[in-house]
């Protein structure tokens, strides 16, 4: 293989590679390494790579194989670099990509060298092990999520507690022992022992305050926690949806609730199914578990969580406030 050739696909191994870690570890400088390698890869490398394979035979042969494996390798790797970048059609290109290699490459290579001489039980090997790869690869990278994504949503949840701390300090001021207090206290309670719950869960019994520690944890990307005591056998998202309707309609039914507050109310806590365009502009019907908790990572559930307390609270304070 010409240098031209060769020192490229080692750069770009050796690119990729040290992207991926830094994809796997959160740490800055990840996204430019991956773009980079993987364009190198697709428009440099491989189609050099394949060219160079297919002039150096005595007798040029396989042309459509090596056309095909530049497209189908291209079409992979590409899936993986927008799904990484976020950007649109990243769903689409995974869609086709990742079952590609074996539905097409492999059949076409399989029907190409079926009367070659070779040693073909290690190059066949060689070849699953690579596609192989390839799909667990692109799969892992698919899973991910940026630190910037998780950054976000730490600033978020970072935001809403102190929205809470602010509203339980104004709350203070009002010496009352209502019904709406006391329903109040108890879902913002419930919700608390959720989180609690689900803290203890991710961090091995180690109840870690959402507040100050949030910023050093590492496992905020957990995803099979939070589905697990959510949606699982516990069904926590079930029952605190049956609270929240409670909450509501107790809510609604006392009488010194004026019209604005009424409203308020029913926005705050609406449970009810929506519909809502996804991408492609069609129309799906989304429930308020598929809503409020499309994002499954511990720190986007404990957000949607503690939004759900502000909210509680703002009503609450809303209502006493309206009494005086």
């Amino acid at each position: 293989m010409k240098k031209s050739v060769y020192f490229p696909g080692i750069a770009c191994t050796i690119l990729m590679l040290f992207g991926c870690m830094f994809k796997i570890m959160h740490w800055p400088g990840a996204n430019i390494m991956l773009t980079i390698s993987i364009l190198l890869f697709c428009f440099y490398f491989l189609p050099a790579a394949l060219m160079n394979s297919y002039k150096s035979q005595e007798t040029p042969k396989h042309k459509t194989l090596h056309i095909i494996t530049f497209i189908v390798f291209s079409i992979c790797m590409m899936g993986v670099l927008f799904k990484v970048m976020h950007w649109p059609g990243a769903g689409v290109f995974l869609m086709i990509g990742l079952p590609l290699p074996f539905v097409l490459f492999l059949p076409v290579y399989l029907y190409s060298t079926r009367n070659e001489q070779k040693e073909d039980s290690m190059n066949f090997l060689g070849l699953m092990f690579g596609l192989t790869f390839l799909a667990v690869f692109s799969v892992l990278l698919a899973l991910s999520i940026s630190k910037q994504v998780l950054r976000n949503g730490i600033t978020r949840d970072y935001s809403i507690e102190k929205t809470i701390a602010f509203s339980e300090t104004a709350l203070t001021n009002f010496k009352t022992d209502s019904d709406v207090k006391k329903s109040s206290d108890e879902l913002f309670t419930y919700i608390q022992e959720v989180k609690n719950e689900l803290l203890k869960a991710t961090f091995n019994e180690k109840l870690i305050n959402t507040t100050e520690n949030m910023w050093e944890m590492n496992q905020v990307d957990d995803k099979a926690t939070p589905t697990a005591i959510l949606l699982g056998e516990k069904n926590k998202l079930g029952e605190l949806r049956g609270k929240i309707v409670n909450y509501r309609e107790s809510l609604l039914s006392t009488k010194k609730m004026d019209p604005e507050l009424t409203e308020l109310t029913k926005e705050l806590f609406d449970v009810d199914s929506s519909r809502e365009l996804d991408h492609s502009g069609n129309v799906n019907e989304l429930n308020w578990e598929q809503r409020e908790f499309s994002n499954k990572q511990l720190v986007f559930v404990l957000g949607a969580l503690s939004q759900i307390q502000s909210n509680v609270r703002i009503v609450e304070f809303e209502y006493l406030a309206s009494l005086k």
